[in-house]
């Protein structure tokens, strides 16, 4: 004899004396159970939770229900009936973060899907988890890599510029958090597109949590001696006014275009100035070459100084581009119906692969149009934009430069003649020469600091 249904109220008794947190998500990513071990993990009223829209994203919301919630969100192949585990996290006010462990489960009746429930683990992770035993995807990972990212950075601000692993991207990250500590003047330099200016911003507004001095942009390349003096003066004023020096910034946009009659004219007045003002600075060139190259007064280069701070192009960090890609990705999520979860190891493969001489402003470009082209959970291959595909297939048939080889030659002096002409013919681009090779950028590195050692212990001891 078969056994009968529970009502829906004996389910909802039953899941509420479960002493781990439960929640339930409809096809919408609405939630549409909570329960009150749920409830009290979140530090939230039952009320508060149920009815909410989830989105999948890492980015920080200005509602604080919101906020908090929005590291509930199950990866988005599970709203397609995969079954799925991954990290979610109770974001509090106080950036004291919870950590937990979720198993994800699709919920079916009549055959359709209807809906997903989550079983949380009862106790956080160990600080540091970045990725769980078991079936997860890359895209997951490089997910819950960003919300450790925000985690231990403790601070509300967007991470475009600061994802990623790479040896560069963790010496910029310690760097910022040095400009945060004690305010200074900064300058950051790098290629255009790499974000600056983004960079600048997020400095500056995060000083202090309570930081709400001014924002003076100054566009250096357009500016004339008549317009800096005004700009100069009535922030000055300001500043003295409302008792805002140490909380006010001077933002001087590509300073590396600045006039010399502008230049000498600035100096002047930061010089003059009552109280030292803040400034951050941002430029193509570092500052030393500038008064090197041009007529550039050197002291207001060294004021200007204190702390810099250099991007490198993509193209020089390309293991930074995965976590980028993701954050950059999580970001179309909001407010979209359709959620994307992340990457195919062949789409991925090819933004590793491309040369983005636009840096982060195209990488932003090209997955915008990934999603809008993405109709399943993960951009493929075939989402790309045409041009970042054409230019994979066009940048496979270019010629790699021809070495004849001598017979007195040995296999270390063919190869480093090889290494040395694609190098020479991307013009030093160590990204761009492993491509044409086949090799890794790392390996590229590796083998040519040990040729290049080799030939100049042979050379000392001939």
């Amino acid at each position: 004899m078969p056994r009968p249904r529970s009502s829906t109220s004996n389910l909802v008794r039953l899941l509420n004396q479960s002493s781990g947190p439960i929640y339930a998500l409809n096809e919408k990513r609405k939630v549409i159970f909570c329960n009150e071990a749920c409830a009290t993990w979140l530090k939230l009223d039952v009320d508060d939770i149920v009815g909410k829209v989830l989105e999948y994203h890492s980015r920080e919301l200005d509602e604080s229900i919101l906020e908090i919630l929005s590291g509930l969100c199950p990866p988005p192949e599970v709203f397609s009936g995969i079954e799925s585990q991954s990290i979610v996290v109770a974001k509090y006010p106080d950036a004291i973060w919870s950590r937990r462990k979720a198993r994800f489960l699709p919920l079916e009746e009549d055959g359709g899907f209807v809906g997903i429930i989550a079983y949380v683990d009862g106790n956080d992770l160990p600080s540091g988890t970045t990725s769980l035993e078991g079936p997860t995807s890359e895209s997951q990972q490089l997910h819950d890599l960003i919300i450790e990212h925000r985690k231990s950075l403790a601070r509300r601000f967007p991470m475009t510029t600061l994802a990623g692993k790479s040896d560069s991207i963790k010496h910029i990250r310690q760097k910022v958090s040095l400009a945060l500590k004690q305010p200074t003047n900064v300058v950051i330099t790098g290629p255009i597109g790499i974000g600056k200016q983004h960079l600048a911003r997020t400095i500056h507004y995060n000083h202090t949590p309570s930081f709400s001095g001014a924002l003076t942009p100054i566009a250096c390349e357009i500016i004339t001696d008549e317009m800096l003096t005004s700009i100069i003066t009535d922030f000055i004023q300001e500043c003295s006014r409302t008792q805002s020096f140490d909380s006010s910034t001077l933002l001087l946009l590509n300073i590396d275009k600045l006039q010399t009659p502008e230049a000498r004219i600035l100096n002047t007045l930061l010089l003059e100035a009552p109280q030292p003002i803040l400034t951050i600075s941002t430029s193509s060139i570092g500052l030393s070459e500038l008064v090197e190259s041009k007529n550039f007064p050197e002291a207001l280069a060294s004021r200007l100084s204190t702390l810099p701070i250099h991007i490198p192009s993509l193209a020089d960090r390309p293991e930074d581009i995965p976590a980028l890609a993701q954050l950059i990705l999580e970001s179309k999520n909001v407010g979209r119906d359709e959620q994307v979860s992340g990457f195919t190891p062949e789409a991925m493969d090819i933004l590793i692969d491309h040369p983005w001489h636009g840096n982060c402003s195209e990488l932003e470009e090209i997955i915008e149009a990934s999603v809008v082209n993405c109709t399943n959970y993960e951009v493929t291959a075939a989402d790309l934009p045409d041009a970042i595909r054409l230019a994979r297939d066009a940048d496979r048939h270019q010629r790699i430069p021809t070495v004849t080889p001598q017979l007195d030659q040995t296999l270390e002096d063919v190869e480093y003649l090889l290494i040395s002409e694609t190098l020479s013919a991307t013009d030093g681009n160590k990204a761009e020469a492993a491509r044409r090779l086949g090799i890794s950028r790392a390996r590229l590195i590796r083998r040519w600091q040990a040729l290049q050692n080799r030939n100049h212990e042979n050379n000392g001891q001939a």
